[in-house]
């Protein structure tokens, strides 16, 4: 009994001894945490820099895909609308600080049979081939119509300087008509005393348009005018819709955006595009030389 009761107290005492060995396994000294903090913050510190710039990567990124896709929007947008303009159409006007360029798009354009020129009287009709507008309908022209006829344009003035009620000259304007299935179509046409064009076009070609567009870098921006009166001398526009084309756009007066080379001999018209883009340090130029076909 007296046995029993020794290995008792001495299994009791192992059991206590075991127990204070493991509170003091399971404990941790203050050195221990002030280390485990100091490493928790430097891979915190660490991983929070790579996430810090790998997002700012992303948004480099995503700015400069941004501004690519703004300037190939501006540039092929000038590059489609220039190339449909009226030949010699095109002129530039620009001060310190904002330049434009000014054109009439073509809305039709079609092969005269009959047309009244010098020493001709005057007429007012003429026949033409049947003919489609840029939407590919038939054109047409019913009720009020605002659209005019330019017969071999040579120079800007031969298209911003007329005077639809003058009966003379290389501009005149359509009479409401509706169009048919003929293959040839008669065109009452201004004023009412009649009409004589200045010349014949070589390719007996006649164009029509209706409004002047023009395109303009000022205060960082590319805008686009339309609905402008035309004027004899090339003004900075001021009224008419407005859209916003590109943002961030630098203007250099030694550099100048737009600048036109006219027809000669031995070239079409050439309109020179240098467009330099400038956003958040990050600079893109483009450079685009658009030929223009000078066809009357």
């Amino acid at each position: 009994m007296l046995n029993f009761q020794l290995k008792l107290t001495q299994t009791k005492r192992t059991l206590k001894n075991q127990s204070a060995k493991a509170n003091i396994i399971k404990g941790f000294t203050l050195l221990e945490l002030i280390i485990v903090i100091i490493i928790l913050g430097v891979m915190a510190l660490g991983i929070s820099g790579f996430i810090g710039l790998s997002t700012q990567t992303y948004l480099n990124v995503s700015e400069r895909d941004d501004l690519l896709s703004s300037a190939r929007f501006a540039v092929e947008r000038l590059n489609r609308e220039l190339r449909n303009a009226v030949p010699n159409s095109i002129r530039v006007i620009d001060d310190t600080v904002k330049q434009c360029i000014e054109f009439t798009p073509i809305k039709a354009s079609t092969i005269y049979i009959k047309l009244p020129v010098v020493p001709d009287l005057k007429a007012n009709e003429i026949d033409v081939v049947s003919f489609i507008d840029s939407q590919g309908d038939l054109f047409d022209c019913t009720g009020s119509c605002s659209d005019y006829i330019v017969v071999y344009p040579l120079k800007s003035s031969d298209i911003y300087n007329f005077d639809v009620n003058s009966g003379d000259g290389k501009v005149t304007q359509f009479k409401s008509f509706s169009s048919s299935t003929d293959d040839i179509w008669t065109v009452p046409i201004e004023p009412a005393g009649g009409m004589v064009f200045d010349e014949h076009s070589p390719t007996e070609r006649l164009y029509v348009f209706d409004s002047t567009v023009s395109f303009c870098v000022s205060n960082f921006k590319l805008i686009r005018y339309q609905g402008n009166s035309f004027t004899t001398v090339q003004e900075f526009p001021s009224l008419g819709d407005s859209i916003l084309m590109a943002e961030h756009l630098k203007f250099d007066k030694n550099n100048l955006p737009f600048k036109f080379l006219p027809v000669s001999l031995q070239r079409n018209a050439i309109v020179q595009v240098r467009l330099n883009f400038d956003r958040d340090g990050e600079i893109i130029s483009f450079d685009n030389d658009i030929h223009i076909k000078n066809t009357p």
